[in-house]
C-alpha cells in the first residue's frame, strides 16, 4: 500500500511540476499580433445594367428601324476602408453613337451607417473623329469617388436628368430601368 500511495506522490509531484514550469516557458516568447491584412481592391459589377432607348437625330432608315435598347453597366471599386469608386464601361448597343453617351448619376446609401449622397459618372465623348474609332472609344466614363464608409453599399443609377425629351430635335431617349448595386465596403 505505500508503494502505491508513494508512486501517486510522485506522479503528482511530477505533474506539479511540469504545470509550473511549462507557464513560465509557454509564456517567455512575447506575443505578437498578426499584421492587418491588405485589402485589396475589389471591383463589382452592378447586378442589374441602366437601360434606356436609342436616341436617333438623323432622317434616314436607322431612324425608322425600332429604336435600340442601350445599356451601361457600373461598377463599384472597393480599395481603404469605407470608400468606393464607381465607373462604367462604354454603352453596349449594335452600333454606338455619340448620342449614347451621356452622363450616369449614381444614388448611393450606406444601410449600416446611414450616410447618403449621390455623385455623376460624367461621359467623356470623344473629341477627335478624324482617325479610326474603335467601338469601345466612342464613349468614356470618368470615374467618381466617394467615401461611403463600411458596411452595406446599396446604390441605383440612371440616367433620367439627361436624356434627350421628347421634342427637342431628336427621337426621344426613354428610360428603361435603373441600374441597382449592392456590395460590402470593408
Amino acid at each position: 500500500m505505500r508503494d502505491v500511495a508513494s508512486h501517486r506522490r510522485f506522479v503528482a509531484g511530477a505533474v506539479a511540476s511540469v504545470a509550473v514550469l511549462a507557464l513560465p516557458l509557454g509564456s517567455s516568447a512575447e506575443a505578437q499580433a498578426d499584421a492587418p491584412p491588405m485589402l485589396t481592391p475589389a471591383t463589382m459589377v452592378f447586378q442589374v445594367p441602366v437601360t434606356f432607348v436609342s436616341a436617333c437625330s438623323t432622317v434616314g432608315f436607322s431612324c425608322w428601324v425600332p429604336h435600340q435598347l442601350v445599356a451601361v453597366t457600373p461598377t463599384a471599386t472597393t480599395g481603404a476602408p469605407g470608400v468606393v469608386t464607381f465607373a462604367a464601361g462604354p454603352p453596349t448597343t449594335a452600333s454606338i453613337t455619340t448620342l449614347d453617351c451621356i452622363d450616369v448619376s449614381v444614388n448611393w446609401r450606406n444601410l449600416t451607417t446611414g450616410a447618403a449622397g449621390t455623385t455623376v459618372l460624367r461621359a467623356i465623348q470623344r473629341a477627335d473623329f478624324s482617325a479610326s474609332i474603335a467601338p469601345d472609344e466612342w464613349c468614356r466614363y470618368a470615374p467618381a469617388t466617394v467615401v461611403a464608409g463600411s458596411g452595406t453599399v446599396a446604390s441605383i443609377a440612371d440616367v433620367s436628368a439627361r436624356v434627350f425629351p421628347h421634342g427637342s430635335g431628336t427621337w426621344p431617349q426613354v428610360p428603361v430601368s435603373p441600374g441597382i448595386g449592392v456590395f460590402q465596403l470593408p
